[in-house]
């Protein structure tokens, strides 16, 4: 028995309402990946020192989805991510919270800093209220006339206008120092002693390539030392800034956990911690002692940050902490309590609540060459997707630099590494 025409054309009909549905569900998320940042998108470190000026430092430049360090891209002989007048937008997990104008660029430690003028979000000097425009009336229009009084305490009335009349002579007009003053228009033809108006200097390159976020000329800014761009000046405070011309609103990072959550969190983040110290010093332990658990290890400056970084209420966990100088780690071969060990620890949060570790490193001073310290800045959306990457210091034998994460499922991706020129 053969099918019925009009089944099968509701069956295909059916079939073409689900794919429409399907594609209309699903098309504010391509909508979304559609607004990602084509660039030049560039990131940098700003740091408030303790004298009040505030210097950036270049990180990295990505453009057409490729990262590129930011002390070399375009550098002729100054990189284009510190060119006078860019503007970097400072963000904290994300939000922005004020911009900072380069004004010139400076070389100092093998990279590449900008000096200029930072303005949190609030301090923005109010502006005047415009001023509306009337109409004048004839009488305001022509010259002030000065007048005399006989006596300062009496009050006299206003002159009434005499009317005129045919035939009557001419009223007379004072001379003298009673005249009135007169109103001279200024001839054309002198140099007038009023300075220019100053014009900016147009950036070297800047119509042979791309530009990021761009500014009027301001104030000058403070001025600037080579003391102000030493590794011991102290610091103060420091956040992230992004500049791009065109790139997705920020938005912020933070996942806010529940209390319990947040303690079940730092307990295991703790002892996941713990066990990485302890393997990468070759502790070894028995078995009656493996029965009981590994034992923890005492940390100190311990800081645990948690992330949505792709806005899906997904928890990413990053954990930093540095070994109590006074720590005895029996059996844990060449270590030392006064080489400053650190660990650092990125973990996922699974739909069963289960920590999924992504990142754990472990070192100390004498091992820098092969396993660099991390220290952890900020969550920061460096290729302008949206979706917010791990920015760390990292420090080897060799310098310091910057290396940017991409959180993934089961393992952190490199985006960039400037000490690994990737």
């Amino acid at each position: 028995m053969s099918q019925s025409p009009s089944r099968y054309l509701y069956r295909t009909g059916l079939l073409g309402v689900i794919c429409a549905t399907l594609m209309c569900a699903s098309w504010p998320q391509v909508a979304k990946r559609a607004k990602k940042s084509s660039g030049p998108r560039a990131l940098g470190l700003v740091e408030i020192l303790v004298n009040g000026k505030a210097r950036l430092q270049t990180i990295c430049i990505m453009v057409d989805g490729k990262f590129f360090d930011g002390g070399t891209y375009k550098a002729t002989p100054v990189p284009m991510s510190v060119l006078p007048q860019t503007v970097y937008e400072g963000t904290r997990n994300g939000v922005s919270i004020g911009l900072y104008t380069i004004a010139d660029a400076r070389a100092a430690r093998g990279s590449w800093f900008g000096e200029g003028k930072w303005v949190p979000t609030g301090s923005e000097p109010k502006r005047a209220p415009a001023i509306t425009s009337t109409k004048r009336t004839d009488d305001e229009e022509a010259p002030p006339i000065l007048r005399r009084s006989d006596s300062p305490s009496t009050k006299t009335d206003p002159p009434k206008p005499a009317s005129s009349k045919p035939g009557d002579p001419a009223p007379s007009v004072p001379t003298g120092a009673d005249a009135p003053p007169k109103l001279k228009k200024a001839d054309n033809n002198k140099e007038t002693s009023a300075a220019p108006e100053s014009t900016a200097p147009a950036a070297p390159g800047a119509g042979e390539r791309p530009i990021l976020r761009r500014s009027k000329p301001g104030d000058a800014p403070q001025r600037f030392e080579d003391k102000d761009f030493a590794s011991t000046e102290p610091v103060k405070e420091h956040f992230l800034a992004v500049s791009d011309v065109a790139g997705p609103e920020p938005r912020s990072f933070v996942l806010f956990a529940k209390p319990d959550d947040v303690v079940a969190y730092h307990r295991k983040l703790e002892a996941l911690a713990s066990q990485t110290v302890r393997e990468r010093y070759g502790l070894k332990l028995d078995a009656h002692a493996a029965k009981r658990g590994p034992p923890s290890v005492t940390f100190t400056n311990v800081q645990m940050q948690t992330f949505d970084l792709t806005n899906s209420n997904d928890p990413v966990i990053v954990f930093t902490a540095a070994v109590d100088p006074s720590e005895k780690m029996s059996g844990a071969a060449g270590y030392s309590p006064a080489v400053h060990a650190t660990v650092a620890v990125v973990a996922r949060v699974d739909i069963y609540g289960e920590l999924r570790k992504l990142l754990a490193e472990a070192t100390d001073d004498h091992h820098l060459d092969v396993y660099p310290r991390l220290e952890f800045l900020d969550a920061a959306d460096a290729d302008g997707d949206g979706s917010g990457e791990l920015v760390f210091r990292e420090t080897s034998d060799g310098g310091s630099g910057f290396v940017v994460y991409r959180a993934g499922l089961d393992k952190v991706w490199t985006v960039f590494d400037s000490l690994r020129n990737y």
